[in-house]
């Protein structure tokens, strides 16, 4: 056999090596070893939220969010005069004062929800991440916005904020995180004068400072008897009785010995 012809026979034997290789049956063999993509639970998107923990901010913190957020007044006023509806926003607000441990919030945004419509059943789910009864997209939301505050606004995992692109307009995810920053902000404070509680019982929070809690204090002091008058007259309850549901809600959180997500 000449050399020539020879050559010609090894690349016919190639090319019919590779196409066995492509072949329908070879191929569908090759799919079946490759890995499959699992559809992410809620389950595994609970897992990538921190566990819940009581924050506290400074005085200099403090001043230096509000200012960045007078220059979003109008959009919250929106939000608040419609853009989100209520119940919406209160289960979210509740979602973050849980995430942040913060009793005071979460008992003033509970009474909003409950007179929006919002039952406690829907609100203990919220606070507990068993969402699978719930509207998914206030489930997706109520992950969101906790996973944000869980990893102290860096980021959330990817599959999270597809889920919301694929609920929510743009518009919509920025008013939620507008909405869940102020939040956190507020909880931030009340959680401060909480600390000072705790440093009159004995047992001061590790990463408060002095100063900031007798701020937070004076804030919290002057605000909160206006609050309570609020909540008296609009759900129909004595100034007495709202004092005594505010505290039993600090006493739920207390007994929390583990608080996790």
């Amino acid at each position: 056999m000449s050399q020539s012809k020879a050559t010609r026979t090894t690349k016919s034997v190639k090319r019919k090596s590779s196409t066995a290789r492509k072949s329908p049956t070879a191929r569908k063999a090759v799919a079946s070893r490759a890995p499959v993509k699992r559809k992410t639970t809620r389950q595994s998107q609970k897992n990538d939220i921190a566990a819940t923990r009581k924050r506290t901010t400074s005085a200099v913190k403090f001043v230096g969010e509000v200012a960045r957020k007078i220059a979003e007044a109008l959009s919250m006023q929106a939000i608040y005069d419609g853009r989100l509806d209520e119940d919406f926003r209160e289960q979210l607000m509740v979602a973050v004062a849980f995430q942040n441990q913060a009793p005071y919030c979460n008992w003033i945004h509970r009474t909003w929800a409950s007179r929006a419509g919002v039952t406690d059943e829907e609100l203990g789910k919220i606070e507990t991440l068993h969402l699978d009864e719930l509207d998914p997209k206030v489930a997706t939301a109520v992950m969101y916005v906790r996973a944000l505050v869980s990893s102290d606004w860096q980021d959330v995992p990817r599959d999270l904020r597809q889920q919301m692109q694929e609920y929510f307009t743009w518009r919509d995810i920025e008013d939620i995180e507008l909405i869940a920053r102020a939040m956190d902000i507020s909880n931030l404070a009340g959680n401060t004068w909480d600390a000072m509680l705790s440093r009159l019982k004995g047992q001061p929070i590790e990463d408060s400072d002095l100063l900031s809690e007798i701020f937070f204090s004076c804030i919290f002091l002057s605000v909160l008897p206006n609050r309570l008058r609020k909540v008296s007259r609009l759900t129909g309850v004595s100034v007495l009785e709202a004092a005594r549901s505010m505290f039993n809600n600090v006493e739920r959180f207390d007994r929390q010995e583990t608080p996790t997500a």
